[in-house]
């Protein structure tokens, strides 16, 4: 790898990154429909999601696009109303008490951490870096203190609680501003080549694109596990001596 401007603080993606989702969609509906005492085919599944697809998706957009905080109620009422009408396609009518007790349980408990980001976090922690979470999506905060990782962050920052999502300027200049730094004192680590990668460097953010479970080009800023992160930063350290 190329030796960087000195780094001060580190980003961090979450999902794929930090964490990652167990289960697939069609597991996670089983485990609800099971709640209602329903069994589905994997088609009927399957058709339920796409026809939602054309409401999802512009609810979604708006939220991480609309310039300004989206409160946790809202939030709450948009997956309480989806997955309403996630049952009712299924054949379940479903009230709002319900979807809270049944559903929303299932799907906060499905985020679970790589084998190697406690490690990782520790170890930058004790080196004396601030980090941060950036990332596209929600809960972010709720998923770090869920898995016990929220006290190594100073910041936790999701798109749909600032109405900006990666790769746009805004929700990086937000994480920049929270920590005091300027984008040359910044490493950014993500999985996503866009959201991640591009939408940072053209801050002038340093980046390390994660890439696991491939070999990859350490010469081109790439790392396989967040290992690759404390070995970047303890080797600009050592080079900085």
């Amino acid at each position: 790898m190329t030796t960087p401007s000195t780094i001060d603080t580190v980003l961090f993606d979450a999902v794929n990154t930090l964490w990652h989702q167990s289960g697939s969609i069609l597991d996670i509906w089983a485990d609800v429909l099971e709640r209602f005492d329903a069994i589905r085919t994997t088609k009927e599944i399957i058709r339920a999601d796409f026809e939602h697809q054309p409401w999802l998706e512009p609810q979604v957009a708006s939220f991480e696009t609309s310039g300004k905080p989206v409160s946790d109620e809202a939030i709450n009422a948009f997956w309480i109303e989806f997955n309403r009408r996630m049952l009712r396609s299924l054949g379940i009518e479903a009230s709002v008490e319900s979807v809270v007790s049944k559903v929303l349980p299932v799907f906060a408990g499905l985020d679970v951490l790589y084998d190697d980001t406690v490690d990782a976090l520790a170890s930058l922690q004790e080196m004396g870096f601030p980090i941060a979470i950036v990332s596209n999506g929600v809960y972010q905060q709720r998923n770090a203190a869920r898995t016990g990782i929220e006290k190594f962050f100073d910041s936790i920052i999701g798109s749909w609680h600032v109405g900006s999502m990666k790769p746009e300027a805004e929700i990086f200049n937000l994480a920049l501003r929270e920590l005091g730094f300027s984008a040359n004192q910044v490493l950014m680590v993500g999985d996503t080549w866009n959201a991640d990668v591009i939408g940072s460097r053209s801050l002038g953010i340093r980046t390390l694109q994660l890439i696991r479970y491939e070999i990859v080009d350490e010469s081109n800023d790439e790392i396989s596990t967040l290992r690759g992160v404390v070995g970047f930063l303890k080797h600009q350290q050592q080079e900085a001596r």
